[in-house]
């Protein structure tokens, strides 16, 4: 009977013993993966590298990540899946921020390398597409690739009630800027459907004029009522320097 008690004290005592090791390798070497993944991360840019940093200790790990078979960053992206999206603004005010390993390059406003992208749903009347567009090429609207609800609507109404709107740079206060552009074109002409063509220009020049401000001292000229620069590191204002600002404002006269 004994022999018995014991071979049950025994057996329980393993089973305890097995929960308790079945845990502690869940609690730490499940976390250590994670820590070893974003470790074998490479990313060969170090403008790139740092504001990645920045942005995964601000906003957390991304919701998506992509890399190459040499573990190179392709992008890292924070957005709502668009089959469970819960919230708008959900980041800091944005609805979606990418972060992209190879920076490519741009000419207008100021030549400078691109690598961020930061996006809001927007409504977005088809009038203003084509002068949204042409304000710049760091404005892309993106009409399919919406929160699953909308998608669903548009198949089966063919009306679109959100697009993505982002704006491109290498700093999330200048694409900010760039988002709240369009918000405010929107609210300004998106009823007066009879015009177009004579909106191109006036839409490039007010593009450039707010870009200019931020990056020659004045700041964030226009309201973004939902961004705030500090919450990302970044400057209220900026100054490229006398030669680059006069160059660009001498252009908008």
């Amino acid at each position: 009977m004994q022999n018995l008690n014991t071979d049950c004290f025994n057996t329980t005592l393993k089973y305890i013993i097995g929960i308790c090791l079945f845990i502690v390798i869940v609690n730490f070497l499940f976390p250590k993966n994670i820590e070893n993944f974003d470790n074998s991360i490479n990313i060969q840019n170090p403008t790139v590298k740092k504001k990645y940093n920045s942005l995964t200790k601000k906003l957390g790990q991304p919701t998506y990540l992509e890399k190459n078979q040499k573990n190179n960053l392709k992008s890292a992206t924070w957005m709502s899946p668009l089959n469970n999206f819960n919230d708008f603004g959900k980041y800091q005010g944005c609805d979606y921020i990418k972060i992209e390993g190879f920076p490519a390059k741009k000419y207008h406003p100021h030549p400078a390398i691109v690598f961020l992208m930061i996006g809001k749903y927007v409504q977005v009347p088809e009038h203003l597409l084509g002068p949204l567009k042409y304000a710049s090429e760091t404005i892309n609207i993106e009409q399919l690739f919406v929160p699953k609800k909308y998608q669903d609507k548009y198949q089966k109404t063919g009306k679109k009630d959100y697009a993505l709107v982002t704006g491109s740079c290498a700093s999330v206060t200048i694409s900010a800027i760039t988002v709240q552009f369009a918000i405010d074109m929107i609210n300004k002409y998106k009823n007066q459907k009879s015009k177009c063509l004579e909106l191109y220009q006036e839409f490039r020049n007010e593009y450039d004029r707010r870009i200019n401000d931020y990056l020659c001292g004045k700041g964030i000229t226009n309201k973004v009522s939902w961004f705030d620069p500090k919450l990302f590191d970044e400057e209220e204002k900026m100054n490229i320097g006398k030669e680059k600002c006069e160059k660009k404002s001498k252009k908008l006269l």
